[in-house]
């Protein structure tokens, strides 16, 4: 339990949950053959895009060492 708090102060858990729930609403609207709002669809790229980002730039730090 000490791992998950330590996980949500450095907002790790946090960006998971809103990524997974932007996912879950696309997927959904998609299957449902609704329209995704620009809105939805600009919001995801933009997560999506700064998860990679975050866990390249880890990486590159860890490489570093």
């Amino acid at each position: 339990m000490e791992t998950f708090w330590e996980l949500f102060k450095s907002s790790v858990i946090i960006q998971g949950v809103i990524t997974l729930m932007l996912i879950t609403t696309i997927c959904i609207l998609s299957i449902n053959n609704q329209p995704i709002p620009p809105f939805i669809q600009d919001t995801t790229a933009l997560v999506i895009g700064f998860w990679f980002g975050a866990k390249v730039q880890n990486l590159i730090n860890q490489t570093k060492r």
